[in-house]
């Protein structure tokens, strides 16, 4: 009688308990690439929304484990259609996986520039579990690891920019058997412009310029080596080159057509 009073007594207290929610995803698709790179796709609900979590796997690279929280967005034009599947990385839009007509391509760090093609595969499409998909979406979530990887860290970028402006001067400087140092000016590179510009490409404009001149010429290499000592590059409202004393300042932006050869003919003149 005690244990059936007691089955009786669980059963009703299991009874108040709320239901576990089912998790907010329908069936997904797979893609597979030809290196055994694979992209799951699996849809969240409500459908109209058009979101999606996307896992990408075997390509090597940092996207590898990651489920993101993506959105379907439609560049289709007339005749071609387009859909790419966005995420946030760092601050930045990012679309690994896209639909162009009926190819599907997957993009990833240290991949070919045009990407892959991946293929549906039903097969994998039917053993996809999406609720494992959406299980591990919500521990990297909780875990902090997706929200540090979406958002934008400015110092991590500065630092970025700053070693590959180290590596340009060097080149330089190799040229040029000279010992030139520089910075750049970060408190003239808005949040903004650091997202969407390269900045070291625009910094580097001086540098090639100089590299160039001094690899056709003994009399450059000996005027720089004696003239300068700094080379700072900064943004601004236009381009404008000066040379205080030893140091040269490029104020660049990103506006301005011809750099290259805007750098070379100042140095030639100014030099």
């Amino acid at each position: 009688m005690r244990v059936v009073v007691a089955m009786a007594v669980l059963c009703a207290v299991l009874g108040t308990l709320p239901a576990r929610a089912a998790a907010p995803v329908e069936a997904g698709k797979v893609f597979v690439g030809p290196q055994g790179e694979l992209v799951a796709v699996v849809p969240l609900t409500p459908r109209d929304q058009k979101k999606f979590l996307v896992r990408i796997q075997g390509t090597g690279s940092v996207l590898d484990g990651l489920v993101l929280p993506y959105t379907l967005k439609d560049w289709s034009s007339v005749g071609t259609s387009r859909l790419s599947y966005t995420t946030q990385w760092h601050g930045r839009s990012y679309s690994p996986f896209t639909l162009v007509g009926p190819r599907a391509e997957l993009h990833f760090p240290g991949g070919p520039g045009n990407g892959i093609a991946v293929q549906y595969d039903e097969a994998r499409s039917q053993k996809l579990k999406p609720e494992e998909v959406y299980a591990q979406h919500q521990q990297q979530t909780q875990s902090g690891q997706l929200a540090k990887l979406m958002a934008f860290d400015r110092k991590a970028e500065e630092a970025t920019h700053d070693t590959s402006y180290a590596e340009a001067l060097q080149q330089m400087n190799t040229a040029c058997a000279a010992t030139v140092a520089g910075t750049i000016d970060w408190a003239s590179v808005t949040e903004t412009l650091l997202k969407d510009a390269n900045i070291t490409r625009y910094c580097a404009f001086p540098l090639t310029a100089l590299k160039a001149m001094c690899a056709t010429s003994e009399e450059a290499r000996r005027t720089v080596k004696a003239r300068l000592q700094r080379i700072d590059c900064r943004f601004g409202a236009g381009l404008e080159p000066t040379l205080q004393g030893d140091r040269f300042v490029w104020t660049t932006n990103t506006e301005a057509s011809n750099q290259e050869k805007s750098a070379t003919r100042y140095f030639k003149k100014h030099l």
